[in-house]
């Protein structure tokens, strides 16, 4: 257990899954016929991300007023997301400025960085499989995820806050997401390719399961005993995510919609259930190693840094073989990483994340929820 934000490490862990997979599609699947099946990382990081968020939000002080909770919530992930965010556009813009034979030159760097500040990106064409008539926001592609959490942020607070002021209990709440999230995923299946990926209907059902496990820990409890099965089914979840990020084809096949997504999904939920009810596991203590764990917290900054320097390279000006190219870019993206983690994320910590903890999550249903769940 991390001493400085009292965190959780296990779900460190998983962070550090879900940017593994990432980075085996983006640095790697370029070069060999395996690991396009990686993008499910961005949906582990959708499920944990609804989790943490409404473990966060549930396990606040009730505000007075619903938009003042609302307000706070809003305020806290600015502070937390955007330094970092600010400073990959005002560095990029430098880096793209300053360079010979740039791709892109500073003031168009800088119109695209607006856009990714401006949450816009997930709309605006995110990559080059868009519409012809979406330009691309590259070196800020890889913000669309954020932008869509940030639609999410805008709204759940409201749904869940507002859901509690009336009375609903957590069970309540895990159902009707449930309810919720089902839907959205099967309606948004005939959807085509790029706005299935990046729309935001399937995204906040990823979200929604994530809040679903959360509330439903919150109205019951962790497992007073060890799952039975919890080795294995850990086992396999994490098997599942190392198989078809190997094997599986990339993000536009048809096996992505119906087999990537509920793999990730709940192999994702499996190993958060796991991990708060089998401390001690093989999965366990894979997933809580301090390096892993570091990488995990890491992964904000290195998410947002891990493709531009990249691109950046990408037409050569310095003339040296694509291998020793890409080892530079690879060790551009770790210098920035660091800088960015330490400078621009770690003095905005705050140690919110301890409520995460096991101890921390109730063994049970409070009296006055129970009262509350069967009136």
């Amino acid at each position: 257990m991390a001493t400085d934000t009292r965190r959780f490490d296990y779900l460190d862990g998983i962070r550090a899954l879900a940017i593994g997979a990432v980075l085996a599609l983006h640095w790697l699947a370029w070069y060999s016929p395996f690991l396009h099946g990686g993008s499910i990382g961005v949906d582990m990081f959708f499920v944990l991300s609804g989790f943490i968020i409404t473990t966060m939000l549930w396990r606040s002080p009730m505000p007075v007023r619903l938009v003042t909770g609302w307000w706070s919530f809003i305020r806290r992930r600015v502070i937390r997301l955007y330094p970092a965010l600010l400073g990959l556009v005002v560095v990029s813009v430098v880096l793209y400025a300053a360079t010979p034979d740039s791709p892109l030159d500073g003031p168009e760097v800088a119109r695209r960085g607006v856009l990714a500040l401006g949450q816009a990106s997930a709309f605006w064409g995110a990559t080059e499989s868009g519409p012809i008539w979406l330009p691309s926001l590259h070196p800020f592609a890889q913000t669309w995820s954020l932008a869509i959490e940030w639609y999410f942020y805008l709204l759940w607070p409201v749904a869940l806050l507002g859901c509690r002021m009336r009375g609903w209990g957590p069970h309540r709440l895990a159902a009707a997401s449930l309810a919720v999230a089902v839907p959205l995923y099967l309606l948004s299946l005939p959807l085509g390719g790029f706005w299935f990926y990046f729309g935001p209907s399937v995204r906040f059902a990823e979200l929604l399961a994530g809040s679903a496990l959360a509330l439903w820990f919150q109205a019951n409890g962790t497992p007073a005993r060890a799952w039975r099965h919890g080795t294995h089914a850990s086992v396999l979840a994490l098997a599942s995510i190392g198989a078809y990020c190997l094997f599986a084809p990339s993000a536009l096949s048809p096996a992505y919609r119906y087999l990537g997504i509920p793999v990730a999904v709940v192999a994702t939920v499996v190993l958060i259930y796991a991990g708060y009810s089998n401390q001690g596991g093989p999965v366990y203590r894979l997933l809580s190693h301090r390096w892993l764990a570091t990488l995990g917290r890491y992964s904000y900054s290195l998410y947002l840094w891990h493709v531009v320097p990249m691109q950046l390279l990408a037409g050569n000006w310095l003339g040296l073989p694509t291998p020793v190219l890409g080892l530079i870019a690879v060790a551009s993206a770790v210098v920035l990483t660091i800088a960015s983690y330490q400078l621009l994320e770690r003095p905005f910590l705050r140690p919110r994340s301890d409520v995460l903890r096991p101890d921390r999550v109730p063994h049970r249903a409070s009296q006055q929820e129970r009262s509350v769940e069967t009136s």
